[in-house]
């Protein structure tokens, strides 16, 4: 779904369909795609505009498109900060035609499928807070108990205990809330779209937090990359953006508290 000048704003979306008989023609492009690289990715579910006077209110259809497809190219791969190991990419679509059966649902269905997948994927990236987030205060565990400074173990120090109490209980907030969070989407319970932003929002922030303070439990060496911590905070920075920004999470939640 996302485009150059359409992220948090759905709205914006500039890649076009045009039905040409039996078939759509796509040209446009996207960015910042996961799965997607020079070694991955068969198949990409493409959000375009078939109808630029109703855009988010029936204007948009969802395309499957094989990566095969005369017309659709891979663009530049990002160089990330973080996540690394998880390729993401431009997209790009040159008078790219794909019959009438790639269209999923219907047409016109195309932003009420891309918002019912952010729900599964608020969920997801929920979870992958929390994982960053664990191995972050294992670590910070395994050093504060081996690194001896004034002949003492660091962790017998006060104030990096409360450091440690601090990312725990935080760590098992998010944990609890991103399991409710799945249970109500598998169970199809109602309030679904709250649960699932407000576990996006809370086990980033909270990944953020925990990682940052597992690098300050580790002084100096946790600036270098010999030690785990350097990768999982800049891992964790990513976390607060995408599948949608904190603030974006707020104001589902908020939207969601006010009905």
């Amino acid at each position: 779904m996302t485009e150059p000048g359409a992220g948090s704003d759905a709205s914006g979306l500039k890649t076009k369909a045009v039905k040409d008989g039996d078939s759509y023609i796509i040209n446009g492009s996207k960015c910042f795609i996961s799965n997607m690289g020079p070694d991955e990715g068969d198949f990409a579910v493409v959000i375009t505009v078939t109808d630029p006077e109703k855009r988010t209110r029936g204007g948009m259809t969802a395309f499957l498109v094989d990566r095969a497809t005369p017309g659709f190219s891979l663009g530049k791969t990002e160089d990330k900060m973080g996540i690394r190991g998880a390729a993401v990419s431009e997209l790009v679509f040159e008078d790219c035609r794909v019959p009438a059966s790639a269209v999923m649902g219907e047409v016109g269905d195309g932003y009420r499928i891309a918002m019912s997948g952010l729900d599964g994927g608020r969920i997801g990236m929920a979870g992958l807070s929390v994982g960053i987030a664990q191995r972050a205060l294992e670590e910070a565990v395994k050093y504060s108990k081996a690194r001896v400074q004034f002949k003492k173990p660091i962790c017998e120090n006060q104030g990096l205990r409360w450091y440690l109490a601090d990312m725990a209980t935080r760590l098992e907030a998010a944990r609890l809330l991103t399991m409710q969070a799945a249970v109500a989407r598998q169970n199809g319970a109602p309030g679904l779209t709250k649960l699932c932003s407000m576990a996006k929002y809370y086990a980033s922030e909270m990944a953020t937090y925990v990682c940052d303070l597992a690098l300050q439990i580790h002084g100096g060496y946790g600036y270098m990359k010999d030690y785990a911590v350097e990768r999982l905070y800049r891992d964790a920075r990513i976390l607060r953006i995408f599948e949608g920004t904190s603030e974006i999470q707020k104001v589902v939640i908020s939207r969601e508290v006010l009905k």
